[in-house]
């Protein structure tokens, strides 16, 4: 659906439909109260977007006329490494501008300018007390994702709410367990012209807000995992994009972005086991993310494209961004190079205490390899049997 044209705001109300619908052909109370919860939300966060939109049509007109060169997408299988390496390069902030937690729930001119204005308020007659009270809530509700995704509303994040809010994100399937029939927000780059078109106008409208207000003379950062499913779609929009891909070992990436996003489903849903297809569609649409990551780097000019391993962007940070630097040509402040230094340090103590396997959702090695030994072997990856 569109309101006035798809920059103004889209949403792909058909994928909102499919959840209700599934949602109320079988009887699970908690399914259906989560889906009530969800809906109810959804329209709150419509409504107030746009409000802050109609604002940006009066007070920041002039963010039509922002221009997005090339822009940095980092881009990775979930669980691969993408935010801690997005929230080393934010640290730069002489160069990049990027979105926090905050500003993806309203991707405006108006927000920002909400925001900065709230900050400064709190600063001067308040001596920080949301901030801390913030910080707080931060600890409270997001504390335990900690070790799988630190969260904040201070923090820098990825961009996907703005796909999730066009109902053109995975991320939607999350509280509901029904990724194995409703597929279509898997793969943007699949989906038919005028969905593509409807959903990047929506999105490079949102980036457009975003920059104009926050730092028109940057580059824009963005990291989000499920954009593996819009390389194609990405680049016909930012042709001069420059796109950074981690790849993670297969056996370690896919058990771990299912067990991460079926979280909700052991909640309301115990008796689905993970070799089950609600479940395990979530491994499977890792392994199909890998392979269409390596059918679109293809496609991808070399001075565009960077690819890293997670082992070594976790064994030497501060030379993984170096070497994505030295690849675009880009120079290196010492003011950062110290922010670089300081964070290697307090990272290296982190030890991650989950542990996933392949075999819980139903896979072995050998049927992975079987379908990704191109890409483990390009990458140095062990087979492992």
């Amino acid at each position: 659906m569109k309101y006035f044209s798809s920059s103004f705001y889209y949403v792909r109300y058909s994928t909102l439909g499919k959840i209700i619908r599934e949602t109320y052909r079988q009887f699970n109370w908690k399914v259906w109260l989560l889906s009530v919860i969800f809906i109810a939300l959804y329209f709150i966060n419509q409504f107030i977007h746009l409000i802050f939109r109609l604002l940006d049509a009066v007070f920041h007109r002039n963010h039509l006329k922002q221009k997005i060169t090339q822009p940095v997408f980092i881009i990775a299988n979930p669980r691969s490494g993408t935010t801690f390496l997005h929230r080393l390069m934010a640290m730069d902030e002489e160069r990049f501008t990027y979105t926090k937690y905050a500003h993806t729930f309203f991707m405006t001119s108006s927000f920002v300018q909400f925001y900065y204005v709230f900050r400064w308020i709190d600063k001067k007659m308040f001596r920080g007390i949301i901030s801390h009270s913030l910080n707080f809530l931060d600890d409270k509700f997001w504390g335990g994702w900690d070790d799988v995704h630190a969260m904040g509303f201070n923090k820098a994040e990825e961009d996907e709410l703005v796909f999730a809010q066009a109902m053109m994100s995975v991320g939607v399937m999350m509280p509901f367990p029904y990724l194995h029939k409703i597929a279509e927000t898997n793969f943007l780059d699949h989906q038919p012209d005028d969905v593509r078109k409807g959903v990047m106008d929506f999105y490079e409208s949102c980036v457009k807000r975003f920059v104009f207000r926050a730092g028109k003379n940057k580059t824009y950062l963005a990291k989000n995992v499920m954009s593996t499913g819009r390389f194609k779609t990405l680049l016909e929009r930012f042709p001069d994009a420059k796109i950074i891909y981690i790849a993670r070992h297969p056996y370690e990436s896919v058990p771990s972005f299912a067990s991460m996003f079926t979280a909700l489903n052991k909640i309301h849903s115990p008796q689905i086991a993970d070799t089950d297809p609600p479940n395990k569609s979530w491994a499977q649409l890792g392994i199909d993310f890998f392979k269409y990551s390596k059918e679109m780097r293809k496609s991808i000019p070399a001075s565009q494209f960077i690819g890293l391993n997670y082992d070594d962007l976790l064994a030497d940070p501060q030379g993984t961004v170096k070497k994505i630097y030295s690849h675009f040509g880009w120079s290196t402040s010492e003011n950062f190079l110290a922010k670089l230094s300081k964070e290697e340090t307090r990272s290296k103590t982190y030890k991650s205490t989950h542990e996933y396997s392949l075999e819980q959702y139903g896979f072995t090695k050998q049927e992975i390899y079987a379908e990704l030994g191109d890409m483990m072997d390009e990458f140095g990856f062990e087979k492992e049997f």
